[in-house]
């Protein structure tokens, strides 16, 4: 592709990334760690860019580019004409390859394709077991008062894993997106990620004693008492409200 088509293309894909992470939108595919190396990739589209920009890519004057040769009719041209095209290659480095526009495609995707982050319709098909906790994970006591704010994940590890040890007579308030669960009852879910949004596992807390009827994917902050589960190897999480209110969807959909 030719360098001003190309070089455009890299400054305004440098620029697009520029403005998703500036934004704060990037935190919906991918760790906020992971800003100041979007900021370096994207400057270095920009510089890339910009060189490829003005760099001229056309041959020397005295070094003509060879239009298309003809082997048959009146404008066919000589043996000695396609020989020397042969040895030259015969290429016209000047025009655009139809793969080249391909280029456009991330461009395209981050402009105007806008994936939401995942939410209720990822965590209803998530298993409702808590995932076990790497090895060595510890569990210490709560701060002293309350309610205390926990992730939802780190709830969910301790009902589940802990069997509620340092949970037991303690006021907390998780806050995630409203998840059905296939009853009448619902989960308050949350979603954690190793590295980006296609390795995320979400996390589901099911809430007992609150009967309202609440849209799934809306924000509620819940505050409740840990309840333990029936029986003994069962490895899900829930809590028993006391108040439940809506809240607005945070900066960072996901949990660290």
């Amino acid at each position: 592709m030719r360098g001003p088509v190309s070089g455009a293309l890299l400054v305004a894909l440098g620029g697009a990334v520029v403005t998703v992470t500036l934004s704060g939108a990037y935190l919906d595919y991918v760790r906020a760690t992971h800003r100041p190396w979007l900021l370096l990739t994207a400057a270095g589209l920009v510089v890339l860019g910009l060189v490829t920009l003005f760099v001229r890519d056309d041959p020397p004057d005295d070094e003509p580019v060879r239009s298309r040769l003809h082997t048959h009719g009146p404008l066919a041209a000589t043996p000695e004409e396609l020989a020397a095209a042969r040895r030259a290659g015969g290429h016209d480095h000047r025009r655009i390859p139809a793969v080249g526009w391909l280029l456009c495609l991330p461009l395209l995707l981050v402009l105007v394709v806008v994936p939401p982050p995942l939410g209720a319709l990822a965590a209803g098909r998530a298993d409702p077991a808590v995932p076990q906790p790497p090895t060595g994970t510890r569990f210490d006591p709560l701060p002293v008062g309350g309610p205390v704010p926990l992730a939802v994940h780190d709830y969910a590890a301790r009902a589940a894993w802990d069997a509620g040890r340092t949970l037991t007579g303690r006021t907390v308030t998780l806050t995630g997106f409203v998840t059905p669960d296939g009853t009448d009852g619902w989960s308050v879910a949350r979603a954690v990620m190793t590295c980006c949004a296609l390795d995320a596992r979400s996390y589901l807390v099911h809430v007992d004693g609150d009967p309202t009827r609440r849209a799934a994917g809306t924000w509620v902050e819940v505050t409740g008492r840990f309840t333990p589960a029936p029986e003994p190897d069962d490895r899900t999480a829930a809590v028993r409200a006391e108040a439940v209110r809506p809240v607005p969807a945070p900066t960072n959909p996901y949990e660290d």
